[in-house]
Formats: C-alpha cells, sequence, structure tokens
C-alpha cells in the first residue's frame, strides 16, 4: 500500500480495479448470507512501546471471539528506540495521523484503538472501547451497511442490498497471527503474539450512489501472500481523511 492509498483520488462512483482484475459495480437483486460484526476495531500499535502488549491482547481476545473485526495497524515511529518493528510501514502512521485529523487532534499516541472510524480510545482501555462500540450501535451509527458475501474456489462476491453511497470500498490483508520474540528496546526479552496483523490495504473502488455488487477473483487475492482479508466501506471527511465505517465483513482465509 502506498501513502496515497488513504486519499481520496478520481469522482465517486468510478470503479477502480484491484491488482489489475476488472470489477464489476452494478445493482445487486438480493442479499447473501454474510459474517457482519458488530464493530471495527483498528489498533494503532508497536513492538516497541511497553504500553501496547496489554492493548495487543485485547485485540487478540476480539480478534478470537469474532464479533468485532478487530484489525492490527504497526506504526513506525517507535522503531528509533533500538528495535525496528517488523511489521510497521509508514503508511500505517500515515493512516493514524489522518485518523488524528479528522479527529481534530494535534498527536497521535500508542496504543490507540479507533471505533468505527468515529472515535478512538487508549487501546489498552477495554471499557473506553466497549462503551464506544456499544453507544455507537444504540444510536444507530454503527455498521449500518451490511455487506453481503458469497465465494467458490474461484472468486468472491460482495454486494449490498441497501445503497452505498458516499463511501470508499477497501479490501484489508491481513495475517491471523504473528509470533515475535522482541530482543531490543522497551519490551524487550518478551515474545508477543500478534493478531490479525494488517500488512497490506487496497482500494477497490468508490461509490456515489446506488447498491454495490463486486466480484473479486481469489487467485489474485491469494498473490498479495497473507493468510486472510476484510473488506471495509468507509467514508471520507469534508478534509478527505478518513471517516465513519458503514460496514465491513470477514472474507476469511485466502
Amino acid at each position: 500500500m502506498s501513502p496515497s492509498a488513504f486519499k481520496i483520488i478520481g469522482k465517486l462512483g468510478v470503479a477502480l480495479s484491484l491488482l489489475g482484475a476488472p470489477l464489476g459495480l452494478s445493482a445487486t437483486t438480493g442479499a447473501m448470507a454474510a459474517d457482519q460484526p458488530r464493530a471495527v476495531v483498528e489498533l494503532f500499535t508497536s513492538q516497541g512501546c511497553s504500553s501496547c502488549p496489554a492493548a495487543d491482547k485485547i485485540l487478540s481476545r476480539y480478534a478470537e471471539e469474532g464479533d468485532v473485526l478487530a484489525l492490527s495497524f504497526h506504526v513506525d515511529y517507535w522503531n528509533y528506540l533500538g528495535w525496528k518493528d517488523t511489521f510497521s510501514k509508514a503508511e500505517f502512521t500515515e493512516r493514524q495521523q489522518r485518523y488524528a485529523a479528522s479527529f481534530q487532534r494535534r498527536g497521535i499516541y500508542t496504543p490507540q484503538a479507533v471505533v468505527n472510524g468515529r472515535n478512538h480510545a487508549v487501546g489498552s482501555r477495554k471499557g473506553q472501547i466497549e462503551g464506544l462500540i456499544n453507544q455507537y450501535i444504540d444510536r444507530g451509527q454503527g455498521l449500518t451497511v451490511a455487506l453481503n458475501t458469497s465465494r467458490d474456489d474461484e472468486k468472491v462476491r460482495i454486494s449490498t442490498s441497501e445503497p452505498a453511497g458516499n463511501a470508499t470500498l477497501w479490501v484489508v490483508y491481513y495475517d491471523k497471527k504473528k509470533r515475535v520474540a522482541i530482543k531490543r528496546g522497551e519490551n524487550r526479552g518478551r515474545t508477543i503474539t500478534y493478531h490479525n496483523v494488517v500488512g497490506d490495504v487496497s482500494m477497490m473502488g468508490m461509490m456515489k450512489e446506488g447498491k454495490l455488487d463486486i466480484t473479486l477473483p481469489i487467485e489474485e487475492m491469494r498473490r498479495k501472500g497473507y493468510d486472510a482479508c476484510a473488506v471495509v466501506l468507509q467514508q471520507t471527511t469534508a478534509f478527505g481523511t478518513p471517516g465513519a465505517i458503514l460496514g465491513a465483513t470477514v472474507i476469511g482465509d485466502l
């Protein structure tokens, strides 16, 4: 993923391509069964941050329970302290900075949990995270657009049974479990197991109005080299920064 991957490009309603494969955007005629999470939690974390293991453990529980799409984004600004996070990418730091702009915050921190793209909490405070999840569900601001999926050996189809307007569709590739022995830095001597470690995010298309119906080739997705992937439908703020997440679904093992 390049830094520009998180920027709005082109015009809404333009179909883009994923990995060089064409995407079909059209009206869908019916809903299909799907695994719909109750929320999306993005954890910004680092192997070099002594406050992060507690948050990593909370995210791991969410990943194992499966009712929340839990995604671990490893940032790179701790790397100068003697241990380079093996999963860190500057693009993920940029994503966190863009969320800070959305939330009108001056700085960024770890561990930070962003819930549904709408607000943030300290990643090691599960009560705060759950409070935000439940608050949005109660207010009808949770994942309000169901992303329906079906797949066979060759392709996966993603559709909505209602309009999915003014939002961008992303595919998020991740490894479900990674174990790391940390030899230096604040967590030196610790071996930590990380879950749902994001490695790549690709834009699939931008929708202005109408329902969504996209078919993706499984083989092309496997070439990314990750265990699994999920799909996220996310709005963009008036400032071009990440906004509310409207829907999400786990495609599963690749």
